[in-house]
């Protein structure tokens, strides 16, 4: 069984991965860890035990030893590093966004991850959360007819959230010597519109959107987004972020709404305390042919468990974080390389969230609804042609 090794920059939340990488997974090995702040790099080494470290991530692009980079750096320049990654043969996982600046390095990613024949997986939790699990059966299944609107929204307090940890001076959500995490287009965001995108089973063909700054003005983004998506059926998706929300911390909340009934996890109901909970109002179920008796005629849905593999203990899942689902991104992406096949949120999907994200910050600029491109996969089309002409040419020759 091959060992992949794996070089992970930023280590916020990329501590997560170092350990994920470094003591649960049989099949890599973190062998190198980086990032800018000198402190946290040593502290992070000492305490997970690796032997090495660098605050250049051009070290890791150069080291020949390493398969896999796991980008974790502020949002804003995550396509850069992705690119550079693939320039250097790298497979890569990265914490979302993959790209959110501009559609012209989205489209130079995927045709590097096409022209190198490599992996990119971008790190989506929510699509194994046990809720969301759980709606998309009933979706699948038809349970809840033909989906016309979507909701999906991301609402925190970086201010209260952590102990106020997400506000301190080397964190970038507040921008302090770069640029802050956004809303809609980059962190959690992204894990709303590609949320959305997937309930829906439909690709975004416009959106427009709103921001303003009431509650972070020092910010230099927009701290609340609302953004209107449509797809090519009519169908609709609202998404919407606040960084600076005065409410209590929900992880994401979902509504979807068809032409047989409503299934909604939003923590606006009685639910379990370590989740939102999931309801249904459903034809099936005998909603519709009498007046609802109440503002919520829905009835609770059982959701199971995450179906984490035994060896994942529960110690594991608490400093993972994330309810352990971790653990399945990175399972589907050494599968993706064994196997030679896409991943859940392959280079494809991820592009064509991440493509609804740029389009997000051009609408807010322009005031008008603005174009989202269509992204084809064309993963089994070009396998069997591999080695490509231009295979090893950089993207500065795109």
């Amino acid at each position: 069984m091959k060992t992949y090794k794996v070089g992970v920059v930023g280590l916020g939340h990329g501590r997560s991965h170092v350990r994920l990488t470094h003591e649960y997974l049989e099949q890599t090995e973190c062998a190198v860890i980086c990032d800018v702040n000198e402190e946290r790099l040593q502290n992070t080494a000492k305490e997970l035990d690796i032997g090495k470290t660098t605050t250049h991530y051009a070290d890791l692009l150069s080291d020949t030893d390493l398969d896999i980079l796991c980008i974790c750096s502020p949002c804003h320049i995550h396509g850069q590093m992705v690119l550079a990654a693939l320039d250097a043969g790298k497979h890569v996982m990265v914490e979302t966004p993959m790209e959110n600046e501009s559609m012209e390095r989205l489209w130079k990613i995927i045709t590097m991850a096409e022209r190198q024949h490599l992996k990119v997986q971008m790190d989506c939790p929510d699509r194994w959360i046990p809720e969301s699990v759980k709606m998309k059966q009933l979706i699948d299944d038809g349970h809840v007819g033909e989906i016309y609107y979507v909701i999906c929204e991301y609402l925190q307090d970086i201010r209260q959230q952590g102990g106020g940890g997400l506000m301190k001076k080397e964190g970038f959500r507040m921008g302090y010597g770069v640029k802050a995490q956004e809303s809609v287009s980059a962190g959690a965001g992204i894990y709303a519109v590609d949320t959305a995108r997937w309930f829906l089973g439909e690709d975004f063909t416009e959106v427009f959107a709103y921001g303003n700054r009431k509650n972070l003005p020092s910010r230099n983004v927009d701290d609340h987004d609302v953004a209107l998506f449509r797809t090519a059926s009519g169908a609709i998706a609202r998404v919407q972020c606040s960084k600076a929300a005065r409410r209590p911390y929900k992880e994401i909340t979902k509504s979807v709404w068809g032409t047989k009934g409503t299934i909604e996890s939003t923590g606006y109901l009685p639910a379990p305390p370590d989740s939102t909970g999931l309801y249904g109002c459903l034809v099936e179920d005998g909603a519709g042919p009498k007046p609802y008796t109440g503002p919520y005629e829905m009835r609770p849905i059982e959701v199971p468990p995450v179906p984490l593999p035994e060896w994942i203990t529960q110690d594991m899942v608490r400093k993972v974080g994330h309810g352990g689902v971790e653990f399945f991104s990175w399972m589907d992406l050494i599968h993706s390389i064994e196997n030679d096949c896409m991943s859940e949120i392959n280079v494809y999907e991820a592009a064509r969230t991440c493509a609804g994200a740029v389009a997000v910050n051009e609408s807010k600029v322009a005031h008008r609804p603005i174009s989202i491109p269509q992204i084809v996969d064309r993963h089994d089309e070009i396998k069997p042609l591999y080695p490509l002409p231009y295979g090893k040419a950089s993207s500065a020759e795109l």
